[in-house]
């Protein structure tokens, strides 16, 4: 699989290590250089051409905006990620195309998120083959076999099977497929109604499908709907439509 090239510049070496250690379980990210301060960055670099710098604002010398500015003017394809403990500085940041702006002290949640923005701006596309590929084994394993019943989903980087038995739910998210498992939570590139025709899970709502085997519990709801409350880690709830509901009770004998 193919790898980000990143660096840190950041003049504090408590905090860049933290975010080093941070970053360094997302096996698609490889550090490549580490500076620390604005003039020994830019040579760096120059040098080492990451795909994506992790910049400190407040430097001696040469502060991270004018860094990132001189970034831009060498090579406009690098993401810059600024990280810095004040917010007065993120109008700025995105006036210089800052990919994200990450507040100290580190939330792992946070950056999470932007390594996730990180991973599509620069890998979605050149790894788009690669579910591809998996999904049409699948499928032909399937059709011949009826033995593999798994959805591909990604997860840090990496694509993974994860079998029907093991789904509790699905569900859509700023038009986007996740499926939550026991504990977990994946993106997957299938389309509600593809993970429906594959599983046939049930479907409670236009945004949510339910592994009908993974229910603990159901209630009346409001307006004629219902709750199911799933088995996984929270209880997760997962609401069921009006027109729904005589199906699903046809469905479960009720």
């Amino acid at each position: 699989m193919k790898k980000i090239n990143y660096m840190i510049v950041e003049d504090e070496i408590p905090a860049a290590e933290e975010l080093k250690y941070i970053l360094s379980r997302y096996d698609f990210l490889e550090i490549c250089g580490m500076a620390h301060d604005g003039e020994s960055g830019i040579d760096m670099i120059r040098e080492k051409k990451p795909e994506a710098v992790f910049l400190d604002i407040n430097m001696p010398v040469k502060n991270g905006m004018e860094l990132a500015m001189d970034i831009k003017k060498f090579n406009n394809d690098i993401e810059i990620i600024f990280v810095t403990a004040y917010e007065e500085h993120a109008l700025q940041a995105f006036e210089v195309d800052a990919l994200d702006y990450i507040l100290k002290p580190y939330d792992e949640k946070r950056i999470e998120n932007t390594i996730h923005r990180l991973y599509n701006k620069i890998l979605k596309d050149k790894d788009i083959e690669i579910p591809e590929v998996i999904d049409k084994l699948i499928n032909q394993l399937d059709n011949k076999q009826n033995i593999i019943q798994k959805i591909p989903c990604e997860h840090h980087g990496k694509i993974i099977l994860v079998p029907l038995k093991d789904i509790f739910y699905c569900y859509t998210e700023n038009e986007k497929v996740y499926i939550k498992t026991y504990k977990d939570k994946y993106f997957t590139s299938y389309t509600m109604n593809k993970v429906q025709n594959k599983s046939n899970f049930f479907r409670a709502h236009r945004s949510y499908l339910v592994n009908l085997d993974n229910i603990k519990e159901l209630y009346s709801w409001f307006n004629g709907t219902y709750k199911l409350v799933m088995k996984d880690n929270e209880n997760s709830e997962v609401p069921i439509s009006r027109n729904n509901v005589k199906r699903l009770k046809e469905t479960l004998g009720l």
